[in-house]
């Protein structure tokens, strides 16, 4: 017996052995940079300067509104423009595209310009940086402690009871009594807008390569009447009238963790336009007549699993199978024989929405792929 068969019959025995339940497969997807950075290759982290600050505190006690503006001290700022600064760079070391480095001498410019000034006389002394990100912040943020009020509708019902009197012992039919009762909820909420400019500047020359300025907003409250309110007070109607508060046992979340949240998004937006990005995605696979294939992708076995179902589609081609094997050339990057498979998959059943979007993700692939593969071949070559 053939040696290479042998080893092929035991690779598919061990894999049948381990995989029971595996998931989708994760292929690699490389999304090219929206700006052209390829002769930026190391970029320095420069300073996060905050524009404002503003965060207010709001109370209501007995019906009257008070609001306190919380001031921040020059170090607490500071805290604030280094949790965005985290944000943005652990975002853009996360890409195979840039060397990130940290040096003082651009850290510690106050601004701007600052850095335009430093760069205009080219008066730097650190070497083999091609570039520096910077940013400026704004942050608005609202603290409330209040109340909900309401009155409710409370019935009470007094049962029928039997008494004595002259005559004999009668009946009482009972009363129903209808009392409105003011009821308030205890909440707090959190609500905020922070607005981020983030800049990529080249040294040289020097220009500002990317710019963006974006906002985001955040509200989240805790407390507060329930939906079910009247139901929850007629179920404790035995007990009387009595308050209820409003505590869910959450807790809102501090200003460093409102400040991240809606620093991420913007900062990734920005790094989707300045590098090259990759991701790991997860692609649904078809159920073929071929289950040996299929458990052969599920661990990215890919060659043999090409193998497997190019002997089963020679004949009688499943659609299934051929999308199968679509994924299998797609996954060792052939996007041209993935397209073939794909549509054969589809001209066959034209009406299975996942054939549709293997087409689909392939054609966006082949369009990025000159200016991807220029991007990457630029850095190579430098």
């Amino acid at each position: 017996m053939n040696s290479r068969f042998v080893q092929k019959i035991a690779w598919i025995s061990v894999l049948l052995g381990v995989v029971a339940c595996a998931p989708a497969p994760l292929l690699t997807m490389q999304t090219p940079a929206e700006i052209d950075t390829s002769q930026i290759q190391t970029v320095a982290v420069g300073r996060f300067e905050v524009g404002r600050v503003y965060v207010v505190r709001r109370a209501e006690r007995e019906g009257i509104w008070e609001a306190h503006e919380i001031f921040f001290s020059p170090e607490q700022q500071d805290a604030i423009a280094r949790t965005v600064r985290a944000r943005v760079v652990n975002l853009l070391t996360a890409t195979p595209y840039f060397r990130v480095v940290f040096t003082e001498e651009f850290e510690r410019l106050e601004n701007d310009a600052a850095l335009q000034e430093l760069i205009s006389v080219q008066g730097y002394t650190t070497a083999d940086v091609d570039a520096v990100i910077s940013g400026k912040i704004w942050l608005e943020a609202e603290r409330i402690d209040g109340l909900d009020l309401s009155k409710e509708d409370l019935e009470y019902f007094n049962p029928p009871r039997a008494y004595r009197s002259y005559g004999g012992y009668r009946e009482d039919p009972g009363l129903n009594l209808n009392v409105q009762q003011v009821v308030w909820w205890p909440y707090k909420s959190v609500r905020g807008t922070l607005g981020l400019e983030i800049k990529l500047t080249q040294l040289t020359p020097g220009r500002v390569v990317a710019s963006t300025f974006a906002t985001r907003s955040y509200a989240q409250r805790i407390g507060g009447k329930p939906a079910s309110v009247l139901d929850q007070l007629t179920a404790g109607l035995q007990a009387g009238p009595q308050l209820a508060a409003g505590d869910s046992g959450l807790v809102l979340p501090s200003l460093d963790q409102l400040v991240a949240e809606l620093s991420v998004s913007i900062a990734a937006r920005f790094v989707k336009r300045v590098s090259l990005s990759e991701r790991r995605v997860p692609v649904p696979l078809a159920a073929g007549s071929n289950a040996t294939a299929q458990l052969l992708i599920e661990v990215g076995a890919y060659q043999l699993a090409i193998e497997q179902l190019q002997q089963a589609t020679a004949n009688a081609p499943d659609p299934n199978d051929l999308y199968n094997l679509g994924v299998c050339f797609e996954a060792l990057g052939d996007y041209g024989l993935a397209l073939t498979s794909y549509r054969e998959a589809w001209e066959k059943d034209r009406e299975n929405v996942l054939f549709a979007q293997g087409i689909g993700r392939v054609e966006r692939i082949r369009r990025e792929l000159p200016q991807l593969r220029r991007q990457t071949r630029s850095r190579e070559e430098s």
